[in-house]
């Protein structure tokens, strides 16, 4: 008959079917089958296929044991003689589970640190609909993007966008101190925004409701921890708070800490009413041409950021001014794209104080790749001395086959040693990680816990890490084993020149990445070294700060100097609007020759005649303030960049128009300031104008004190005239080089962490290198001892064995030069200053690397050389 049931069914059935009813269940099938090809072909074969899967019952499976008696002995032999090599070579062993160990554990520690960084705000129930708005200001220098918005911005786009289900603002005004009783308090870590935000992020409320109504300016919501500090318990909702940033406040609700991965941790957010603050509030909250607050909303089920934009048009036209209509846009960003994508956008304006700074998504590339970088490294080291020892063991693979073994056995075995290799030594990366963990943390600055490693998230980078590293490290030395022949059984090294080439290539790629990453760490340290000393325009050590957050101490600000200066460890003290450095937004001002021209935007600072002697600053021409209010309120100082940017050709003297929007002022220039850098290093100087401090434009907000000597009891001292003169105000003190050194923080830790791994795989790759050289040498046993009888020198060996592997530096130069410079020169871009890429480095790694080869080779070479030449010829 010419048709046929699927062969694939039917061998399928003899598979598993056991023979003694093989014959039975085909037959009665076959025959069921023919009978109704009578009717139909094609529902024959359904049917066919039909019995086969009924026929699939364990009564009828053949008996079958993947694990027998048999393979357990196998595997008990292949681990005896795993261990017994282990002993006999250890050193060969522990290079390769170090190696592997310290490449896992540098993988698992960045994959912990990325996985942090990506799922910072990751804890919000409702993270895929919340969004903040991105304010876009357009002018002719180009477009600026702002975290924070105009005041009437959120109620607007809450009526006319269909899509949007709620929205919220968060401000911040400034410092505060919190006062209940005796207890006084001074809070940075906190927000005034609309109940509607405990509607958008997750705050986790343990009593009270932040939607109660409430008396005065602003009710208040607090953490525990803030209501022991100022209550002495946490049962405090309904209470009232003496005073606060917006008056007597009541406590609406208490709230848990925040968790640590939150870019913003508040232990205070005031609930306000906006129509109760003074009108001059009002005002600017309801500017369109302002930055308020933070605007955050929360897209509808279903609705996506799309709904919003492709609406966006007709929203501005129809609520932003026609004068300012065209220098305005909005844009919207995802809370969880926020702490990595926000490169580019200024925190201007009054936004919150961040508690987890930005970062960005090239660096954690970055970061990631280096980890991928490293493990890389590790496996080629283990595929290079694997495929090493697996030429060393061409006897014992030999007898095995005589005694026949087939070459899949011989895979096997490999496959299992090496699988025994990498998870003896993924455990022992796992005790290391165990280990350095609270140390990584520090270098990090971050907070998560150690049960990260093992989460549910992380689990597939283990299984997968493992398994690619164990397939991989086994498919070179299986293919060596693949083509072993009995008739190599005599010969020991059968097998010598084998894969020269590809160990070539791997040792290659092994030195331009060490090349690659030695670079790197010394840009990176040179960068970060030449920041931290650059020469700021003036001297930030031994300065100290103490904050104004009173009329009382605004009002007695000249008795507090006095009183500052009145001590023997007080070198000098001034009051100015900000310091360098500034850790709050930095006010501008307009400057203009004429007052029709169009003015220049500068930085604006109102000092006292003691600032510059203070900080330490140079006049470049002109004078200083001279201490009479009178003569000074019209007098105005000016910085290099602003006599360049104005063409200025004779500054002093010159009367220049400064505005700020409300005010303007013709003031007289009387000195040049030389050039100093008010933010930090990744931006440029800019223009800057000085006024007095009486220059009814900006008040004050600080006092410097320059000190030398006796550190405490300078901060005693400050203390005791901060509470001389404003008894109901905490002392808000901060070292400005401190501060500064908060601009590098988040920068320090991601360089530590590349300088680390950077060093850990310049060590993996020493050991592969040792193991190689080792190798190298040991083949070269009988041809050392013979070029010694005949007369050759120890420099003359050594040359021999590390000729091929400078002529492999040398290619690897050629490569991973090109693309350090390419890729840390991007870098550096990011900083307004820098250093250059200078030959040096290529220099330095090329010297690094060379040591590390010539050592190895000597140290190696030394035993040989020194041994008798009788022996080494004996060798085989």
């Amino acid at each position: 008959m010419s048709n046929q049931p699927p062969k694939w069914a039917a061998g399928f059935l003899r598979w598993f079917c056991k023979e003694e009813f093989l014959d039975e269940i085909e037959g009665d099938l076959f025959e069921m089958y023919f009978k109704r090809t009578v009717k139909s072909a094609w529902l024959a074969d359904a049917f066919f296929i039909w019995n086969v899967i009924r026929s699939f019952r364990p009564i009828n499976f053949k008996r079958t044991q993947l694990i027998n008696n048999w393979t357990m002995n196998l595997f008990k032999n292949y681990t005896k003689i795993y261990f017994r090599r282990f002993r006999k070579e250890a050193s060969h062993y522990s290079i390769n589970i170090f190696g592997l160990a310290m490449g896992f554990c540098i993988l698992f520690l960045i994959l912990m640190f990325v996985y942090d960084e990506q799922n910072i705000d990751g804890f919000h129930s409702k993270k895929d609909r919340i969004f903040q708005v991105v304010n876009i200001y357009n002018d002719d220098e180009g477009s600026f993007k702002f975290v924070s918005s105009p005041g009437p911005l959120a109620e607007a786009m809450k009526a006319d966008f269909p899509a949007i289900e709620e929205v919220a603002h968060l401000t911040y005004t400034g410092s505060q101190v919190m006062v209940k009783g005796d207890v006084r308090i001074a809070e940075r870590d906190w927000a005034v925004g609309t109940a509607s935000i405990f509607n958008i992020l997750d705050f986790e409320i343990t009593k009270g409701d932040p939607h109660k109504d409430f008396n005065g300016q602003a009710g208040v919501v607090i953490t525990e921890d803030l209501a022991k500090r100022l209550f002495g318990h946490t049962d405090v909702v309904g209470e009232v708070l003496d005073e606060s940033r917006f008056g007597p406040a009541e406590v609406l609700a208490t709230m848990k800490e925040m968790p640590q991965n939150s870019s913003y941790r508040f232990s205070t957010i005031y609930i306000g009413k906006y129509d109760q603050w003074p009108e001059n509030w009002q005002r600017y909250i309801e500017l369109w041409r302002g930055r308020f607050a933070q605007t955050w909303v929360l897209l509808k089920d279903g609705k996506s950021p799309e709904d919003v934009l492709s609406l966006k048009d007709d929203f501005l036209d129809k609520h932003v001014p026609e004068d300012f209509r065209e220098h305005i846009d909005i844009d919207l960003m995802n809370i969880k794209d926020i702490h990595l994508g926000s490169t580019g956008i200024e925190r201007g304006g009054m936004s919150p104080t961040l508690a987890t700074p930005y970062s960005d998504n090239q660096f954690v590339s970055t970061i990631l790749l280096l980890g991928f970088l490293v493990i890389f490294i590790a496996a080629l080291n283990y595929i290079n001395l694997s495929s090493v020892q697996a030429l060393k063991r061409t006897l014992e693979a030999s007898m095995r086959k005589i005694n026949g073994a087939k070459n899949r056995n011989l895979v096997i075995q490999l496959f299992y040693e090496t699988f025994l290799t990498v998870i003896i030594a993924y455990a022992l990366a796992i005790l290391l990680i165990a280990i350095l963990f609270p140390y990584f943390l520090v270098i990090a600055n971050k907070s998560f816990e150690l049960n990260l490693l093992f989460s549910l998230d992380m689990i597939p980078y283990h299984i997968s890490t493992i398994m690619v590293i164990w397939v991989i490290s086994g498919v070179v030395p299986a293919l060596y084993y693949s083509k072993l022949k009995r008739s190599l059984l005599i010969t020991k090294n059968a097998f010598s020149g084998k894969g020269d080439l590809l160990r070539k290539i791997l040792v290659g790629i092994q030195y331009a990445f060490s090349i690659f990453l030695i670079i790197g760490s010394i840009v990176i340290y040179r960068q970060l070294d030449y920041i931290q000393n650059k020469d700021l325009g003036f001297n930030n050590e031994q300065l100290i700060t103490l904050d104004i957050n009173s009329g009382t101490a605004r009002r007695s600000f000249k008795e507090i100097l006095q009183g500052l200066k009145n001590s023997v460890n007080v070198v000098n003290a001034s009051t100015s609007s900000r310091v360098p450095g500034e850790w709050k937004n930095i006010p501008t001002a307009n400057l203009a020759s004429n007052f029709s021209e169009d003015p220049l935007e500068v930085s604006h600072y109102g000092v006292d005649h003691n600032w510059l002697d203070t900080y330490g600053m140079k006049l470049q021409q002109g004078e200083n303030f001279s201490g009479n209010d009178k003569t000074d309120s019209l007098s105005i100082l000016i910085n290099s960049k602003t006599v360049e940017l104005m063409d200025l050709e004779e500054p002093i003297g010159k009367n220049l128009w400064v505005m700020n929007g409300r005010d303007s002022v013709r003031m007289k220039v009387i000195g040049i300031i030389e050039d100093f850098h008010y933010e930090s290093l990744y931006q440029p100087i800019g223009p800057v104008v000085v006024t007095n401090w009486n220059n009814h434009i900006i008040a004050i907000d600080y006092f410097t004190i320059r000190y030398a000597g006796n550190t405490q009891e300078v901060l005693n001292h400050i203390e005791e005239v901060n509470f001389t003169f404003d008894p109901e105000t905490p002392a808000d003190i901060n070292f400005l080089e401190d501060q500064w050194k908060r601009f590098y923080k988040s920068e320090e830790s991601r360089a530590t962490i590349m300088l680390i791994a950077s060093v850990i795989s310049i060590i993996v790759s020493a050991f592969g290198l040792f193991g190689l050289i080792n190798f190298t040498v040991e083949q070269r046993t009988k041809e050392i001892g013979i070029r010694k009888v005949l007369g050759a020198s120890f420099n003359s060996i050594t040359t021999l064995v590390l000729r091929e592997y400078f002529i492999l530096l040398i290619l690897a130069i050629v490569v991973a030069i090109p693309i350090s410079w390419w890729l840390f020169g991007d870098w550096l871009t990011d900083f307004a200053y820098r250093i250059n890429l200078t030959p040096d480095l290529a220099l330095a790694a090329f010297g690094i690397v060379l040591i590390i080869s010539f050592t190895t080779v000597i140290l190696r070479i030394f035993r040989i050389a020194r041994a008798n030449p009788v022996q080494s010829i004996r060798y085989e």
